[in-house]
């Protein structure tokens, strides 16, 4: 088995210990780039979200590579994510004669660990289990790596990037509970960074994979640190898988403090969106901005819930959606004018 699934950010080192752990061969598809864009525009239509036009590209460019086993994640409800490994397959039949497709959807934690993974990698539960283990311990391990580099960034930003091929070279070899252990305290220890106090904190909300991905969100949290903001964010693969697992216990807090603004769930992640501005916003955050794929129903219903609590918290938010027509220079601009609106007013305040 050559298997591959889309990129997901820095989470892809995690998920791609996870089916190797399970006795997969990994092709990956290369970094997401301006091709990878053109192939999935290419072939998918043109109201279909961003999301769902850069996973096809991943799988043509992984499927020219020599993958022959496509793993898609697939969602519930009334958000469209649901729909794409079904879309997928349709498209990808045209142009490959031979893979197989596995949607790996929202199953409960003991169809997960002792119908379909021991299924399809004909291995036991024993073995799915250790390799969860190890996917959640690598999660975890990512997520704190990404907490300790949104800080740096904004002390010294050069530093921070080189700092970060050193970490991110550390995470991929740390392929045991131990191994993962070693490198976390490692990845502190190079992180230990002096510099001034950001002056700003931001807070990130919006759809998962717009969140996690940076190519998606034409790295936006690079580019608020850039501008002197420490970016606070709840979203990361660790806690998703928690959410499935059903002992992400935050995300019922989130769920309440949503309720007042959104009280039945439009599909996605709109209640988590929702939930999370409203926690950044009682804690005294300074700002939110809140990115989504243009189209996307749930973010759109939930971006009518964030204006009523920006109202009610008096926290500025700025909501940003993408596709391929999104500029560059229109989207730095935006960011730009929104994160010196942010400081201009909290200086004010502060006299």
């Amino acid at each position: 088995m050559k298997a591959t699934f889309p990129n997901f950010g820095y989470e892809t080192l995690a998920l791609k210990t996870f089916l190797e752990k399970l006795g997969a061969s990994v092709v990956l598809p290369p970094a997401n780039t301006k091709h990878t864009l053109e192939m999935g525009v290419k072939y998918s239509s043109e109201l279909i979200c961003l999301p769902f036009k850069i996973t096809l590209g991943n799988f043509i460019e992984a499927l020219n590579r020599g993958a022959d086993t496509l793993f898609m994640a697939a969602g519930a409800k009334k958000c469209r994510f649901g729909y794409y490994h079904y879309l997928h397959e349709m498209i990808l039949r045209k142009l490959f004669p031979r893979f197989r497709l596995y949607a790996i959807s929202q199953y409960t934690p003991y169809q997960f660990v002792f119908e379909k993974m021991p299924q399809i990698f004909m291995v036991s539960p024993t073995r799915v289990i250790y390799a969860l283990l190890i996917l959640l311990a690598k999660c975890a391990l990512i997520d704190d790596f990404k907490c300790q580099l949104r800080l740096a960034r904004v002390l010294d930003f050069n530093q921070a990037n080189q700092i970060e091929k050193r970490a991110i070279k550390l995470i991929e070899s740390a392929n045991s509970i131990s191994q993962i252990r070693r490198t976390r305290q490692e990845i502190r220890t190079i992180f230990s960074i002096n510099g001034k106090k950001p002056e700003i904190k931001i807070g990130l909300v919006g759809e998962i994979f717009f969140m996690i991905e940076p190519f998606a969100n034409q790295e936006i949290e690079k580019e608020l640190s850039r501008l002197g903001a420490l970016v606070v964010t709840k979203r990361s693969l660790f806690r998703h898988l928690k959410h499935l697992l059903k002992i992400d216990w935050e995300f019922y807090r989130f769920s309440l403090l949503a309720y007042k603004y959104l009280k039945d769930s439009p599909g996605g992640e709109a209640i988590r969106t929702v939930g999370e501005a409203v926690s950044f916003a009682m804690s005294g955050i300074d700002g939110i901005v809140h990115i989504y794929p243009f189209t996307c129903m749930p973010e759109n219903i939930a971006l009518e819930a964030l204006e009523k609590a920006s109202e009610d918290y008096d926290v500025p938010v700025l909501s940003m959606s993408f596709d391929e027509h999104t500029s560059r220079t229109g989207f730095l601009t935006r960011l730009e004018a929104f994160v010196d609106l942010i400081k201009r007013r909290k200086r004010e305040r502060g006299r």
